[in-house]
């Protein structure tokens, strides 16, 4: 596998993510009434963690991960990344969406490339770091391929890959295997994890699917609704990989799912 240029590529957090009495209230087309989505979220994401958030529609989950990527603004509170507030979008920070947005003009190696647009890495660092992201996801023999080409799950690698080619500080997902069969998903639940080990990035995961969130997490972050507010954060004290059928998993994921049964 061809070493990625290291040199210009965004610098590696030391001091994490932090939300600080984060909310966020949105205005109606009339503009007389305000929905409060997010009520004081605070939490301390340390560098290279992989943090779970789940919960019920409604709970404010995806705009949190908005805030966080720098696509809406806070009304309250700060997001902080390395000690410095958020403002904008940024290198430092990439996502995967559940719909994977590929263009379908372009070929596997093109959208992957898509995600060094404004990377300042000279063309053959960028080709490099394409091809070392695109065998990363395990996709190497569909470089040419267009997305019609390829299967859902395969599509989902290639936008993990166009979302971690910057190699971001932070990796935002947000139900990126909501849309994807039984098989497939728990096949990439098993892939992104063995990514995560080899890269190391902190990574967000919003999910409605509290196996998964048990899975992946190093901690799960339960959220409930109206406004959006964390209930509670439950550390997931397993050794990797995570069997689903161990005992102390299954109590784990009751756990958190006793939660949803009390909310109404």
């Amino acid at each position: 596998m061809t070493a990625t240029p290291q040199l210009s590529l965004p610098a590696q957090h030391g001091n994490g993510l932090r939300l600080e009495h984060v909310s966020k209230r949105f205005v109606n087309a009339g503009g007389d009434t305000q929905l409060h989505v997010l009520d004081n979220i605070q939490l301390d994401i340390a560098p290279g963690e992989f943090i779970t958030i789940v919960g019920a529609s409604g709970c404010g989950k995806s705009t949190l991960l908005r805030l966080i990527l720098g696509l809406e603004e806070t009304n309250e509170g700060r997001i902080l990344l390395d000690e410095k507030p958020i403002k904008g979008t940024g290198l430092e920070r990439g996502i995967v969406f559940q719909d994977h947005r590929l263009f379908p003009w372009l070929t596997v190696e093109q959208n992957v490339a898509v995600g060094l647009k404004n990377a300042p890495l000279s063309p053959a660092q960028k080709r490099d770091t394409v091809r070392e992201h695109i065998h990363l996801v395990g996709l190497q023999d569909f470089t040419a391929s267009y997305p019609h080409q390829i299967s859902g799950g395969m599509a989902q690698r290639v936008a993990i890959a166009r979302g971690l080619v910057n190699r971001p500080s932070v990796l935002l997902l947000d139900e990126p295997f909501g849309a994807l069969d039984a098989l497939t998903r728990t096949r990439l639940q098993r892939e992104l994890q063995n990514i995560w080990q080899q890269e190391r990035i902190t990574m967000v995961h919003v999910t409605h699917d509290v196996d998964e969130a048990v899975y992946l997490g190093d901690r799960v972050v339960v959220m409930q609704p109206h406004p959006g507010r964390i209930r509670r954060i439950v550390d997931i004290d397993l050794p990797r990989p995570r069997n689903s059928s161990d005992a102390r998993f299954i109590a784990l994921r009751d756990d958190v799912l006793s939660d949803f049964a009390e909310v109404s």
